[in-house]
């Protein structure tokens, strides 16, 4: 990549909490901020902007109202849109990113990228009603789509548009070096929660919301109550979870909350577990297996998930708890799959390069040919 005048990039990525969604999209600025000069639009629901990262990489950004405020929105946005200059609108806020385009184009902008990161569950009708209105629109204001995984692209932009090359993948790449197991923070977490070298940890990462279904692992402690149990994360079901544990007297599970260095934790687990609902390509599960861990996910995450040979699919709902509980028994210590991701294209020293001349080739056929 060559070092010229950055570009700059408008990221529309929505609520910040902490989640997968602003975990890459930052990955993505951190790798690329010699060369690009990223703005963050967040919505005013966000309760974790990371605004010392942000200024540490020469970024900048906004807080604007939520897009279900859609007058207020477009209002604000627009300003931002008529009072700053970039040469690409990058939103990553899924079926939203039809409100936030529609804007960009009536601005005038001409590279205009709509990014899928998820998917649905079959399980939440109106929600999924929703959507699927906004997905009949999902590609009339971009000209440009990407999405995280086969799925996550069929999802939102259709299967006739990904059949014919239209949907271009940009898998959600970390770092590796930052996600490698490491024996220090192993023991220092473990010390800090009191799990015993020969006790099995099972660890979840992740919002605590209905779509993670992390009432599933609460259920999963109580048909193992001599494996620990912990839950990192913040989130709307965190009353609802604590008020769980109390009535059925779960003495196995600690909830501990929301952290700024979750990556440690990845090394103190013996199993990582995702029983959501449903997820595009998860960032925990991609962050787990690069950390050498053994995985279950749910059968409802895409199998393009697994990267390595410790991931294993199980059906949730109640009568499939038994599974879990047998599986996470399996002893499989932490192993190095560093090749195995890289090979994925989840390295995000090779990923933000994709991306890089992704914004250059876009810069040329839509900008510099209509200028």
């Amino acid at each position: 990549m060559d070092n010229k005048q950055k570009i700059k990039v408008l990221h529309v990525v929505g609520s910040a909490n902490k989640g997968g969604v602003e975990s890459i999209v930052m990955n993505y600025s951190v790798a690329l901020k010699d060369y690009v000069e990223p703005t963050f639009v967040c919505f005013d629901d966000s309760t974790a902007i990371p605004t010392e990262l942000i200024e540490s990489i020469g970024g900048h950004y906004f807080v604007v109202p939520h897009v279900k405020h859609i007058f207020k929105f477009n209002s604000a946005f627009s300003k931002i849109l008529q009072e700053n200059q970039y040469d690409i609108i990058h939103s990553h806020v899924n079926t939203l990113s039809v409100f936030p385009l529609r804007v960009a184009k009536k601005c005038g902008y001409q590279v205009r990228i709509a990014h899928s990161h998820s998917q649905s569950s079959k399980k939440e009708f109106v929600r999924n009603l929703v959507k699927s209105i906004l997905k009949l629109f999902s590609k009339k204001y971009a000209n440009y789509y990407i999405a995280c995984g086969e799925v996550a692209g069929r999802y939102q932009f259709g299967d006739k548009a990904y059949d014919a090359g239209e949907v271009h993948l940009i898998r959600n790449a970390i770092n590796l070096k930052e996600f490698a197991f490491n024996r220090d923070d192993r023991n220092a977490i473990r010390n800090e929660l009191g799990i015993k070298n020969d006790e099995i940890l099972v660890g979840s990462i992740g919002r605590l919301c209905k779509t993670k279904n992390q009432e599933f692992i609460l259920k999963m402690a109580e048909q193992s109550p001599n494996v620990k149990y912990v839950l990192i994360g913040g989130g709307p079901l965190k009353e609802d979870l604590e008020k769980y544990i109390a009535e059925h007297n779960i003495k196995n599970v600690i909830l501990y909350g929301t952290t700024d260095t979750p990556k440690k934790f990845y090394s103190a687990f013996d199993v990582f577990v995702l029983p959501s609902l449903y997820e595009g390509v998860p960032v925990t599960g991609i962050e787990a297996q690069t950390n050498g861990l053994y995985c279950l996910f749910s059968d409802t995450v895409p199998q393009e998930s697994k990267l390595t040979p410790y991931c294993e699919f199980l059906p949730i709902g109640d009568e499939n708890l038994s599974k879990w509980v047998q599986a996470i028994k399996i002893n499989k210590p932490h192993k190095d799959f560093s090749n195995e991701v890289t090979a994925a294209g989840f390295n995000i020293d090779e990923a933000s390069k994709v991306l890089f001349k992704t914004y250059e080739e876009l810069i040329s056929k839509f900008v510099i040919i209509n200028n």
